[in-house]
Formats: C-alpha cells, structure tokens, sequence
C-alpha cells in the first residue's frame, strides 16, 4: 500500500481517536492536510459470520465477540472481523503512515495503538452494518468508490509511466551554459528623483547639477514628486512605474546623474546612489533545481507521448454538439 492510499485511508479511521489523544488542533492539522481529497466509504465487505439481528451489537465491541464462530486466526493476523482481517505488518504500516501525518504520535505507545486498532475495528462493523442494509450499495457511495479507484489507477500508471524519465547531472548542466542570463540574482537600484512640471524647469536644474550642485538640496527646493519627502529616495526597485524609468536608471553607473526625461508626472532626473545583484549564480547552486525542472519536463513530455500513442491505437469519440448546448 502506497503512503497516498494509507494517508487517505487513516483520516476518517482516526478522526475520533485524535480528538480524545492528540487534541482538537491534529483534527485541523489532517484536515488542511488532505484538503481536497475525498475519502470514500471502506470498500471490503465482510460477507461471512454474519451474526443475527438478537446478536448485533454496537460500535465498539470486542472483535473477537463478533467473530465468536470464526475460524482460529492465523498467528500474523492482528485482528479480524467478519471475512475481513488485518495483519500485524499492515497495522504497523498504518502506524508508519499515521506517524507521517502527525509527527509526535508515539508508534511504541501501546495504549494508543489499542485505541488505533479498536477504532479500525469500529470502521469495519460499520461497514458490515453497512453491507446488511444495502447502504453501502447507494449510487453516490458506490460512483465515490470507482472515481477514487480511477484516480489510484491512473496515478500508478502515470508513475510507472515516468519511472524513467529522468533529468541527469550533465543535462542540467547544458542546460545551465546555454541559459545563465536566467541564473543571475535579480538586479535591485537605488535611485533618487527629482520631478518638475515643465522640460525648461527640469533642464535649468540640470545644469546646477553639472556645476556639483547637492542633488538632495535640488530635491528640496524643486522636485514636486511623492518622494521629495525623503530627499527624493526611492529606496530599491527591481520594477519601475515606467519602462523609461528603468532603461535610464539601467544605464546608469554608481553616483552618475540622467539627463532629463519625461515620464507620467513631468519631467525626470534622477541619480544612481547604489546597485547590487546581478551577480551569475554558481552551477552547484541551482543544480538540483534545474535537475528538478527538466526532469518535469521530461515527465510531462512522456505523459503527452503516451497519451498520443493511446488516442492513435484507441477509438475516441465526443460529441462537441452536447458542449454548445
């Protein structure tokens, strides 16, 4: 059994043994867990011992009252009920899984594991009652039980399918010569800005600024923009309010001031204060994620593959008509 069917197959059986025991956060904890994932109903169906209506008796009985008729259990098997049995291998690999989703439950913890074990045993008489009255046979219940085994078969055919498909080291490795532009740590300006209304206001103010005049005192004294405040600080931008903005600010080396140009409030001068990143990250560094990306690449291409191999061999037919109605 995979830790995916486990993992599903645990949150209704121990519901009410993590309420009592871990507490009312775990319940939350599994539920965002597998949000999204529904659970059917338990799909065995106990077909032999059936005990009369005088005898049945309810949720949280003894096994071994329900099965006082059964047949000796086998030395492995932990527990059974009806024809259904399960044994101490599979109880402990739902020990495993149930440690998966709750990290501080205790495996060695004998007492709990009773209540584990006792509330697997609750689930399966349910089930048996279930199976006497037919519920278990409603359209809804059984059409839950087919797409959730539609969906098991497809996400083992699809693992089987991708098994191989395998980014390796030296790919990745091309991969990352021939694209290194895309593993440089993002670029990041501190610029300062001065805004007037009018091109002839924003030039004379251009020409102070050649003379070494302060480009905070020119700030101060003219810039009617948001960040006059700071002295005309825009702190670092890795994005600007306006393409112009940034292929003049790019153009810029540290403590160099723009000529003016215009842009949504006026126009613009500003001064490059301070750059960093840029810098090209190391191979070893995006290693595994490059690995990783082309790996889903290579899945995902042999999943489309495949699929059209399928339709090519497969008759499929759709009626688009029935879409449009």
């Amino acid at each position: 059994m995979t830790a995916f069917k486990q993992k599903i197959g645990f949150f209704c059986v121990f519901t009410l043994i993590l309420a009592s025991t871990q507490g009312c956060d775990k319940i939350t904890e599994l539920t965002d867990k597998l949000k999204g994932k529904k659970k059917p109903p338990a799909p065995e169906v106990a077909q032999s011992n059936k005990v009369s209506q005088a005898n049945t008796n309810p949720p949280g009985i003894k096994s071994k009252k329900f099965n006082q008729a059964s047949k000796p259990m086998a030395k492995n098997v932990l527990a059974s009920v009806g024809s259904w049995a399960i044994s101490i291998e599979e109880f402990n690999e739902r020990l495993k899984a149930l440690k998966e989703l709750v990290p501080d439950y205790d495996t060695k913890n004998v007492d709990q594991n009773k209540l584990v074990l006792e509330e697997l045993i609750n689930q399966q008489l349910i089930v048996h009652e279930a199976e006497k009255t037919g519920i278990a046979e409603k359209k809804d219940i059984v059409d839950a039980v087919e797409e959730f085994r539609r969906t098991l078969i497809v996400r083992e055919m699809a693992d089987q399918i991708v098994k191989e498909a395998k980014a390796t080291e030296e790919e990745a490795e091309g991969y990352y010569e021939n694209n290194k532009t895309e593993f440089v740590d993002p670029v990041e300006w501190r610029v300062r800005e001065i805004v007037v209304k009018d091109e002839e206001t924003a030039k004379s103010i251009r020409i102070e600024l050649y003379k070494d005049v302060d480009f905070q005192e020119m700030v101060k004294t003219h810039s009617k923009a948001k960040s006059a405040w700071k002295k005309g600080d825009m702190g670092f931008k890795a994005i600007f309010d306006f393409p112009k903005m940034r292929k003049v600010v790019a153009a810029l080396e540290t403590g160099e001031v723009s000529a003016v140009f215009k842009g949504p409030e006026g126009f613009y001068i500003v001064k490059l204060e301070e750059k960093k990143g840029g810098e090209q990250k190391a191979f070893e560094d995006v290693k595994e994620q490059i690995v990783e990306g082309l790996t889903i690449f290579k899945q995902r291409q042999t999943i489309n593959e495949t699929l059209q191999e399928l339709r090519n061999k497969t008759v499929v037919n759709i009626n688009d008509k029935l879409l449009e109605e």
